[in-house]
């Protein structure tokens, strides 16, 4: 049989519920049986607030989600669309291939005009250090730092402190921009800025530069 108060099975014969300890005989067994059949079935209530919350909490998960993927795609546009493209980012790629002394890097950072057209790659740049080298000129650096840069149309400075032997100087970059919108270092604009600046490099014959 079954208990009139909670519902669970019990044996025939139990004077109360082994569950709910609820009389079974008796007119208290026969009144919580009536009012059992005329109390109308509870439903279920404790799962709607739970979907509140969790709707609330996961709208705002998701909002923050939002946010952090528009910071992310606006940090990696200015990264890709301008930091890359700037006159900064191409001047380190070229004291890092000056420092290393990779001239193939090299090459492909600078243009290459006036008496220095004919360098049309890595080695050319090489045979171009190895001879300055000859003549005392030697622009080979042991470290860097970039101070500032300041930019006019397709022309830029960038103000840098090199280490050379053990000492710090100071050194202009001169960074042009190319048709195609790419800045490459003038390698003899640089030079040139430098022979007549504090860099100290010896002046070349026939220049009359340089201290």
């Amino acid at each position: 049989m079954k208990c009139p108060k909670c519902g669970a099975e019990v044996k025939e014969g139990l004077a109360a519920c082994s569950v709910c300890f609820a009389p079974l005989t008796g007119e208290e067994a026969e009144r919580i049986a009536k009012a059992a059949k005329e109390s109308p079935p509870v439903q279920p209530t404790a799962s709607s607030p739970t979907r509140s919350s969790s709707g609330k909490g996961g709208g705002a998960v998701a909002a923050i989600l939002v946010i952090i993927l528009i910071a992310a795609i606006g940090a990696a546009s200015w990264y890709y669309f301008i930091f890359l493209r700037s006159p900064q980012y191409a001047a380190r790629q070229f004291l890092d291939a000056l420092k290393s002394k990779d001239y193939e890097k090299i090459y492909q950072s600078c243009v290459w005009t006036g008496f220095l057209g004919f360098v049309k790659s890595g080695q050319d740049v090489q045979r171009v250090f190895d001879m300055a080298k000859r003549f005392g000129l030697d622009i080979n650096i042991d470290a860097y730092s970039i101070k500032e840069v300041t930019s006019e149309e397709n022309r830029a400075t960038v103000k840098t402190t090199v280490t050379r032997g053990g000492k710090n100087d100071d050194w202009n970059v001169i960074m042009v921009k190319g048709e195609d919108g790419k800045w490459k270092c003038d390698l003899l604009g640089s030079v040139v800025s430098a022979m007549g600046g504090s860099l100290r490099l010896p002046s070349l014959p026939g220049l009359g530069m340089g201290r």
